[in-house]
């Protein structure tokens, strides 16, 4: 029985993945390099949680509005009714409370299931992995929230490879409910059952988590779909077939996107989407050629939004 998570990284991922455990009644140890790194990561949950009841309380106004724009008046007690139907109180003191900010392995030697959502580097993520073999049994399930790193590669280095497992929250995983679940080639896939038991039971802010079951590829499902879309936007753009402006426009309006290829990728970071399909290219070939307009975006330093300019200029 899974009583206790523990997350390795408190960073916007690491300090979310953590929340949505504490929010489904689960104890969490989030731990980092410094405790000063983990004690922002809580900070940065008890935002999410502020947001959440933020969004919360406006709920009831907008379902009242839109129900009012259609011609319907609506009367005192029914405005009530529909406020009391949307009320979804946010323990945010007894959510906070389930979330231990450490900067100590040891710390994590009673957990269950341990997840490091670190940096997207393999050196830096064969290395938590060793370091975990001291401090876990052979009953803790250890997971890596990477994207496109190989978890075969990583339980190389961990004393009991057939515990570890992949599982890819995707940002920002209180709102996001998938969950990408691969277990190591070296593992049984009695780990991965067993963590999609659990998120089956959870839910986020908006809806259940819905796991699914993948086997250890670099992008697994989601991103090797999605970043060969991206990058095959950039070539058209690239050949001036359409402006970026267009080829968003047309994604959303025209295939469903709530994003556009181009908005998504300075969302994410011009240079995670660069990294990731040098990863892709490596392993798959051609048909990942980076295009140079992406790499020439990284040289420059214009990432997207966090560094204020990409594709698109936030400044």
């Amino acid at each position: 029985m899974i009583n206790k998570i523990g997350v390795i990284g408190a960073g916007a991922m690491g300090s979310s993945i953590a929340e949505v455990f504490a929010y489904n009644g689960y104890n969490v140890i989030l731990k980092d390099i410094n405790l000063g790194y983990a004690k922002k990561g809580l900070n940065n949950i008890e935002r999410i949680l502020n947001d959440f009841k933020l969004y919360n309380k406006k709920l009831p106004e907008k379902e009242i509005a839109k129900i009012e724009k259609n011609g319907i008046e609506l009367t005192e007690q029914q405005k009530e009714k529909i406020i009391k139907n949307f009320d979804k109180p946010v323990d945010i003191e007894g959510i906070l409370k389930k979330i231990t900010p450490s900067d100590n392995y040891d710390d994590l030697k009673d957990c269950d299931i341990i997840i490091e959502a670190a940096f997207e580097n393999q050196d830096v993520k064969n290395k938590i992995f060793e370091e975990l073999s001291k401090y876990t049994s052979e009953n803790t399930i250890v997971a890596t929230n990477t994207s496109s790193l190989s978890i075969t590669e990583m339980a190389s280095h961990y004393k009991y490879p057939n515990q570890a497992i992949v599982m890819h929250f995707f940002n920002p995983p209180y709102t996001l409910p998938l969950v990408e679940i691969a277990p190591s080639t070296q593992g049984s896939d009695n780990a991965a059952k067993e963590a999609n038991n659990l998120l089956s039971g959870m839910k986020n802010h908006r809806d259940k988590m819905y796991p699914v079951m993948t086997k250890d590829r670099a992008g697994f499902i989601v991103n090797r779909i999605l970043l060969q879309v991206i990058n095959e936007a950039v070539k058209v753009y690239d050949e001036n077939i359409a402006s970026k402006e267009d080829i968003d426009i047309a994604m959303k309006k025209g295939a469903g996107f709530p994003m556009g290829p181009f908005e998504l990728t300075d969302y994410v970071g011009v240079d995670i989407v660069y990294d990731v399909l040098k990863t892709f290219n490596n392993v798959y070939g051609d048909r990942f050629n980076v295009s140079e307009t992406l790499r020439n975006l990284v040289i420059a330093g214009y990432n997207g939004k966090k560094s204020g300019k990409g594709f698109y200029n936030y400044i």
